[in-house]
């Protein structure tokens, strides 16, 4: 298959809108692992740990880490957590491996139209997610993957959004899809607002063939989320909703 040629095209209807949270933390001393269940010391309220976030400040020797998680599997509704309580990973027992700052808060894009056109808002205050499946063509060669990202700004005509993306490969007879994360994503940290208000604006994130793109081979099936880093201060400080409009798979 040549380079620049399609693999998958997602608009945002075909999203399925995960019911998973993300929670701030602060005091961290113990490093939690993807898959990982986390602990509400107080609610006894849990969740899988699918994103750690690079920490905002702090270290986790000092346990003074902070930064936000991102849960799937909520054993109750956000409102049954506890704000401010500490968290525990792994075990029932609570053991303080720090706090969370405040509520877990549902994360899923929201759909909306604009023009009869059907949209996926993404916040700018907190992180929102969308989530694909898709079916790795069997002419896919190797050659690493080019996404191509096409949102417009409800509001903005100025400011930068930082957005990540992660797959997950799904191997026939292998991964468990109740246990399987997501890999580290890839992200593009700076790009610009459109400079007319409800014009689209592309931009693009590389993966290379293997660990990147969690080695997903042709004739599998596969998951793609798609993140707004809204949290990120340094790089994401565009007003208002960002519009998703389509996402393309490209060979590179």
């Amino acid at each position: 298959m040549a380079s620049g040629n399609t693999l998958e095209r997602f608009e945002a209807l075909s999203n399925m809108a995960p019911d998973w949270a993300f929670v701030a933390f602060t005091g961290g001393d113990t490093e939690p692992s993807l898959g990982d269940t986390i602990w509400g010391d107080t609610s006894d309220e849990n969740g899988i740990l699918e994103f750690l976030s690079a920490l905002t400040s702090g270290t986790w020797g000092a346990g003074t880490a902070a930064g936000y998680m991102l849960l799937s599997n909520l054993t109750g509704g956000v409102a049954d957590w506890t704000s401010g309580e500490n968290f525990t990973a792994n075990s029932s027992t609570p053991g303080d491996d720090g706090t969370l700052t405040a509520l877990p808060v549902k994360c899923a894009a929201v759909p909306d139209r604009r023009n009869e056109k059907w949209l996926l808002d993404f916040d700018a205050a907190s992180n929102e997610v969308a989530m694909w499946q898709g079916f790795m063509p069997r002419h896919y060669d190797g050659g690493g993957l080019t996404i191509t990202t096409g949102v417009a700004s409800a509001s903005a005509t100025t400011g930068d959004m930082s957005w990540k993306i992660f797959l997950m490969s799904v191997t026939s007879n292998v991964d468990n899809l109740r246990t399987k994360n997501f890999a580290a994503p890839q992200e593009n940290t700076e790009v610009d607002a459109a400079t007319t208000l409800g014009a689209e604006r592309e931009f693009t994130i590389t993966f290379t063939d293997g660990a990147q793109m969690d080695s997903i081979a042709k004739g599998e099936m596969f998951y793609i989320l798609l993140m707004r880093d809204a949290q990120d201060g340094t790089n994401d400080d565009m007003a208002g909703d960002a519009e998703f409009v389509f996402m393309e798979i490209q060979e590179t």
